[in-house]
């Protein structure tokens, strides 16, 4: 009988684990896409600087992000966001505008792809 709970206890911490995984997965890359479409909207008004710096700025919380992902993901989703997230900035300017939406959507893009990477399992 003891065993019987044992295991019910187990799987009631799995299944809390993998509901606050999920959730964590989930708010990240809502904020991470919420964050890039912030960053460019600034670049679309002509704010360059403070473009740059939100670009900056979701590069960074991306990767602090990835040690967590990496445990639930697979990694090629994440190197390929982090790759993508790196090089923005590098395209923020008047003259780059169109360059730097195709990155932006394709950076939103990576961030969908990795969170239906994590609740495709289910």
């Amino acid at each position: 009988m003891n065993r019987n709970w044992y295991a019910g206890i187990l799987l009631a911490i799995l299944a809390l684990v993998l509901c606050s995984s999920g959730r964590y997965i989930s708010t990240s890359t809502q904020a991470l896409e919420q964050d890039l479409r912030v960053a460019y909207s600034c670049a679309e008004a002509g704010n360059y600087d403070c473009a740059k710096q939100t670009f900056q700025k979701v590069a960074e919380t991306a990767e602090e992000n990835s040690k967590i992902w990496v445990l639930l993901i697979r990694r090629s989703l994440i190197d390929q966001l982090n790759q993508t997230l790196a090089t923005i900035p590098s395209y923020v300017s008047r003259e780059n505008l169109a360059d730097l939406a195709v990155e932006t959507s394709r950076a939103c893009t990576q961030t969908q792809q990795i969170r239906q990477s994590f609740f495709s399992w289910f």
